[in-house]
């Protein structure tokens, strides 16, 4: 009764309070549950974290395997994202709070077997926003662990930090500050740069004179001064995971300067990336064919074009995209494209395109540090209210050879990773419940040997997934 008599207390107390503090709440999720209906090389989509991909073949560390015979499986997960936003009632204000559950295979032990889960809440948003005092109202500041949208093809995710934006006019601003990883401190080393951490500071500007056109710059600057002792293979970086979010022990320095925008006439609209990264990296690099490699210097490049145009109920796009990638480490200069943290969807076999989008086999927008060529035509149709469906031709190569050693001792290099197709359709069940089905189908080119457990200088296993999800969003 006690227990009782304090929650009608509580209730009572902040009932009253509510219309006092005028506030205004509201509760959303994302209640996803995805399927894999069928994949012939399920090893195919372990993701980056997971080690026993990362082996090594004829005494070679290969970024991923595709087995000589065919890896067939099934499988079920429930990914659940629940926020809670809480405003003054002019918006001056706002307060975020999101969890994440997932992604939880159905029957994994340790995660979703018998009597239910054994993994906790993840804590996905906690942040606060509001107006800035004495400044113009559309200045606002954002504090805490928040989303992050950089570019879609560097740095597209959460990460916690200070976040300064708003417009005048025609122009948006961003200035940010945003830690990635906090290294510590390590009490038995006196040199200052031992606590140093991993950090990213942000300015963006963005022009949008009308709803036909839409400009930004931006400068990204990250660092890393976490130490001078380049000893260990905490320091070492690997091509499979050539991305900043996992350099948190390589001191480097990284300045990335780029353009993006859109543009519309008519039927026909335009999506464009264009960006150049130049720095250092103090850490240790080690591929098949040079062992290790120390201290390089870091230059490269990205672009990217979408070009489209609609028509009655359907849309054709052509995208196109250059991550450079590096050819030979060992000349001390490091030509590959690295982002940050990024979930890139454009192809169900090697991205985040199939719904179980936590099983892939890269979120980067590149394979390895060899960079890529991407080619996609889709056409998109909406062929009811409730029904939408699509398909999509690929050609993707790695924009510099794959060199290595196939299991007959002979030197290979090919860019070739093959020929893609995509369909899926989607069906609106009820307004705020989603059924969607997609599969893809790779026709492997010679460059996905490279990959092989049984690699012998040409392609020999295809690669086929197909996916489902309900989705539940409110």
């Amino acid at each position: 009764m006690r227990k009782l008599g304090f929650i009608l207390m509580a209730v009572c107390v902040i009932g009253f309070a509510a219309p006092a503090i005028s506030a205004e709440f509201q509760f959303h999720g994302d209640l996803n549950h995805r399927f894999m209906l069928h994949t012939n090389h399920a090893e195919w989509f372990a993701g980056p974290g997971e080690t026993t991909r990362n082996e090594t073949v004829n005494g070679e560390l290969r970024g991923g395997r595709l087995d000589d015979s065919d890896v067939d499986d099934q499988w079920a997960e429930v990914k659940y994202r629940l926020w809670f936003e809480a405003a003054t009632d002019d918006g001056a204000v706002k307060g975020v709070v999101a969890t994440e559950i997932g992604s939880l295979d159905f029957g994994r032990s340790a995660r979703l077997d018998y009597s239910g889960d054994d993994i906790v809440f993840e804590f996905r948003w906690g942040y606060v926003d509001f107006q800035v005092p004495g400044i113009d109202h559309s200045s606002r500041l954002r504090i805490g662990l928040q989303p992050i949208s950089v570019n879609p093809y560097l740095w597209q995710e959460n990460v916690a930090g200070v976040n300064w934006f708003g417009s005048s006019g025609i122009l948006d601003y961003q200035l940010a500050w945003f830690r990635g990883h906090d290294n510590g401190i390590d009490w038995d080393d006196d040199d200052d740069d031992a606590h140093e951490d991993v950090d990213a500071f942000l300015g963006r500007l963005n022009y949008k004179p009308d709803d036909n056109l839409d400009a930004g710059f931006f400068v990204l600057f990250q660092n890393n001064d976490g130490g001078d002792d380049m000893e260990g293979e905490d320091h070492t970086i690997y091509p499979r995971k050539y991305e900043v979010k996992f350099l948190n022990d390589v001191k480097f320095d990284l300045l990335t300067v780029g353009i993006d925008g859109s543009y519309k006439i008519n039927n026909f609209f335009f999506n464009y990336d264009l960006m150049y990264q130049d720095g250092e990296m103090e850490g240790r690099f080690r591929d098949n064919r040079v062992d290790i490699v120390d201290d390089f210097d870091v230059q490269a490049w990205f672009g990217h074009l979408d070009a489209g145009i609609n028509f009655g109920n359907h849309k054709l796009t052509y995208t196109f995209w250059y991550a450079s990638g590096d050819d030979d480490p060992d000349d001390g200069d490091f030509d590959a494209f690295i982002t940050t943290d990024t979930d890139v969807f454009d192809s169900i076999i090697f991205f985040e395109g199939g719904y179980t989008d936590d099983d892939y086999y890269t979120e980067k927008p590149y394979i390895l540090d060899k960079g890529m060529i991407f080619n996609k035509l889709a056409l998109d149709s909406k062929i009811t209210d409730k029904l939408t469906v699509g398909a999509a031709v690929l050609y993707l190569m790695t924009a510099e050879d794959m060199e290595y050693t196939d299991n007959n001792g002979r030197d290979q290099d090919d860019d070739e990773l093959g020929w893609e197709i995509d369909a899926y359709f989607k069906y609106m069940l009820y307004s705020n419940l989603e059924f969607s089905v997609n599969a893809g189908y790779l026709f492997s080119g010679d460059a996905m040997d490279y990959f092989e457990e049984d690699c012998d200088g040409s392609d020999d296993e295809d690669i086929f997934a197909s996916t489902a999800r309900i989705r539940y969003s409110f």
